[in-house]
């Protein structure tokens, strides 16, 4: 069983009671250990946390490393793991598991962090449905309440919000119809996801970066576990259109005799040269 020092929220979380963590949407639990933790681990440990993905965890106070070639049944397979305890539960982090919110709620009634509101037990059985407006709809084993206007979960133990839409203030997915975007934001919005469709993120990297980022290794001089940054592969000049690390992306700035370069969707583009060498759109070559 993995020891209570070992595991805490990331910055998802949403809120801070007596009784333990509410974790927002999509929240996760981290498995890694904390760096005063990990200077414990032996060197052999170390080094076989070098490979991508691999991760130092504390197992009945050793430290040891989760990888491909170490995971067993009882090791964790990520360093980040979903955490979701149902709409009425909160995470306690000094317990370690799912317990119910302090709350003012009557007889009958139990108390939801995600709406701050008190929800009946009746809802369960017989909710007081309404129709959504249109272009918005409840999550899986929500309603639209006729009177709130707004989502709710039908009992204690339904998940979290199954959609990428969440609408916080109406507590639904999607949001009604209004006013068009301006054209600046379209375009911008346009050029992101084209951005993404181009560069999509892998499950690595969906694991330790933001989205539209992706993790590439980290060379170290020393052995000790895996270390990486979140790049941009689109914009980013040391590893443009992928991780120079792995050989998939070009640093851009390493361009023979190049004086100023960029890293335009991906492809390295040279802008001035120097004295000598003429410019060809993506190298130097001699006049």
């Amino acid at each position: 069983m993995l020891t209570a020092n070992t595991l805490a929220l990331l910055s998802l979380i949403t809120s801070v009671s007596a009784g333990g963590l509410s974790l927002g949407i999509g929240a996760s639990i981290n498995l890694g250990v904390s760096a005063d933790v990990a200077v414990k681990a032996s060197l052999l440990e170390k080094k076989l946390c070098s490979e991508a993905g691999s991760f130092l965890t504390e197992v009945l106070g050793d430290v040891i490393c989760s990888s491909p070639q170490t995971r067993v049944d009882c090791l964790p397979k990520q360093e980040v793991t979903p955490c979701d305890c149902g709409a009425g539960f909160i995470f306690d982090q000094n317990l370690m598991k799912c317990v119910k919110p302090p709350s003012k709620c009557g007889d009958g009634q139990w108390w939801h962090e995600r709406s701050g509101s008190c929800c009946d037990d009746s809802w369960e059985h017989s909710p007081p449905k309404g129709e959504c407006p249109k272009g918005i709809e409840c999550p899986t084993d929500w309603f639209w309440h006729k009177t709130y206007n707004k989502c709710f979960p039908l009992h204690p133990r339904v998940p979290e919000p199954d959609c990428n839409d969440w609408n916080p203030g109406k507590q639904c997915c999607g949001k009604p119809p209004g006013p068009h975007p301006t054209h600046g934001w379209g375009k911008r919005s346009i050029q992101t996801r084209h951005q993404r469709t181009l560069f999509p993120q892998t499950d690595l990297d969906r694991m330790y970066c933001p989205t539209g980022l992706h993790a590439c290794t980290v060379n170290s001089s020393t052995n000790s576990e895996w270390s990486y940054e979140c790049v941009d592969f689109a914009t980013e000049l040391e590893s443009c259109g992928g991780c120079a690390s792995s050989g998939e992306g070009r640093d851009c700035s390493a361009i023979p005799h190049a004086l100023s370069v960029g890293c335009e969707i991906g492809k390295c583009v040279v802008y001035t040269c120097k004295a000598g060498f003429t410019n060809n759109g993506s190298e130097c070559v001699a006049a």
